[in-house]
């Protein structure tokens, strides 16, 4: 994979840290968001943001493999949200993030964006029933560093 280059439908297999954007995943049109992090094993690590006011361990991560790499998942609301990881109560930002924003602490909070899914209405060739087939989906891109 180049450098800095757009990363649709990511597999944690392949990247270690990060965003996942994955599917809707109910009809508020939320969409399921995996993060995930390398961290010291046993080490305490959870996920803040706008999406969660600001909550320092309302979404803890977990290392299931034991080797340090953390990771949970939450369905988040289309639009901008901004977000940092907290080990071991330190606030850190995202080292895969390659859109990040200054904040009132004097350091960057990582930016991530989420579009709404569109969906066309389409008439059936065969029953000449309209119902609703999804046509398109914008998925969040996402750049990571080699």
């Amino acid at each position: 994979m180049t450098k800095n280059c757009p990363i649709r439908w990511t597999h944690v297999e392949q990247i270690k840290k990060g965003v996942e954007i994955m599917t809707v995943e109910d009809k508020k049109e939320k969409k399921r968001v995996n993060f995930w992090i390398s961290a010291a094993p046993g080490s305490l690590v959870f996920v803040a943001g706008t999406f969660n006011n600001w909550d320092p361990t309302a979404n803890p991560m977990h290392d299931q493999s034991g080797k340090g790499y953390f990771k949970t998942d939450m369905l988040v609301s289309p639009g901008r949200h901004e977000y940092k990881f907290v080990i071991n109560g330190v606030w850190a930002t995202d080292p895969s993030c390659q859109k990040r924003v200054p904040n009132t602490f004097g350091s960057e909070n990582c930016v991530l964006q989420i579009a709404k899914t569109e969906f066309k209405v389409s008439e059936s060739a065969h029953s000449g029933k309209t119902s609703g087939k999804l046509e398109k989906s914008k998925d969040v891109e996402l750049c990571r560093k080699n």
